[in-house]
């Protein structure tokens, strides 16, 4: 899919429920996404769903199937996990030339006062800050496919499940990676 930029305004307006997907419509139905998990309103985020939605995040234990696994997991495990999440939109959104999707980066944010699970992080009570990708295919107005991208890697590391860089943990980890690799290798070969 090729994808291009429109930058944000304050432009909303309604459309009809078989409308391609265009600026103001992209505009207007981000906002709704954005808004309802900002009030932290599971219902309202599944409401923009279909029936059969696929939606694949990294938070989610697999992928979802159907609007109420999509509710299921807001209610109960992201909204727990992170009941003050704020999300804002910093770059997009952007349109694929097809007509029936957007993209858009985004700043997620929010204090971990919950359990991650699965697969079962404690709450650090710390401040989580991450940038993700988004891609979202609709049909009929509501979300077919919604595709969350993110860098597991930074999120692993601000709750303490990786080591940061350069510290002891981290060399242990490199140093173990190679003991893995070496039998790996052996196994191979």
């Amino acid at each position: 899919m090729t994808w291009a930029h429109l930058p944000l305004d304050n432009h909303h307006a309604e459309y009809s429920m078989s409308q391609i997907v265009d600026a103001p419509f992209a505009r207007q139905f981000l906002h709704r996404l954005h808004s309802a998990a900002n009030a932290h309103d599971a219902d309202a985020v599944a409401a923009l769903c279909r029936d059969d939605v696929v939606w694949e995040d990294p938070a989610a234990p697999h992928t979802l199937h159907g609007r109420d696994a999509v509710l299921r997991f807001h209610r109960d495990i992201m909204f727990p996990a992170l009941p003050d999440t704020l999300i804002e939109v910093i770059d997009g959104p952007y349109l694929a030339l097809d007509g029936m999707g957007v993209a858009a980066r985004l700043r997620v944010s929010g204090t971990m006062t919950g359990p991650l699970t699965p697969p079962g992080f404690a709450p650090t009570g710390g401040r989580l800050t991450f940038e993700t990708a988004e891609f979202s295919h609709f049909e009929n107005g509501l979300l077919a496919r919604h595709t969350v991208v993110l860098n597991m890697l930074d999120l692993a590391r601000q709750i303490g499940a990786v080591p940061q860089a350069g510290t002891l943990g981290d060399r242990v980890g490199v140093w173990m990676q190679h003991v893995a690799a070496f039998w790996a290798r052996a196994r191979q070969g």
